[in-house]
């Protein structure tokens, strides 16, 4: 039981360290942010194999509250359900129009 909580303490400071970095970073660097920008609404232009919608499409995990719930139990219930969810579900986007989750590829700019 030791070996799974200084794990879960090992990786979630790791996470919580890189997210604190990066959002400390983010906000010195203000004016790059504005060049990618435009790449990074480019990436999230996406084509919904399903229904054929496309457009933008946000993250299943960060956009919808319900994973955050169920990520957050795994993690609490065990280490290794946490874990399973978030690899089968990381980076998945959710279709808009037809609810689908990682049914979608990125959309092909002209």
């Amino acid at each position: 039981m030791e070996i799974v909580l200084a794990l879960f303490v090992l990786v979630g400071g790791t996470i919580g360290i890189s997210a604190w970095m990066k959002s400390r970073s983010a906000q010195e660097a203000a004016p790059a942010a504005a060049a990618g920008e435009a790449a990074e609404k480019k990436s999230t232009l996406r084509s919904c194999q399903a229904c054929g919608y496309q457009g933008e499409m946000k993250t299943w995990i960060a956009s919808e509250f319900l994973p955050k719930v169920l990520l957050v139990l795994g993690f609490l219930l065990g280490y290794l359900p946490g874990l399973i969810f978030l690899v089968m579900y990381w980076g998945k986007h959710k279709c808009p129009a037809c609810g689908k989750i990682g049914k979608n590829s990125a959309a092909r700019l002209p």
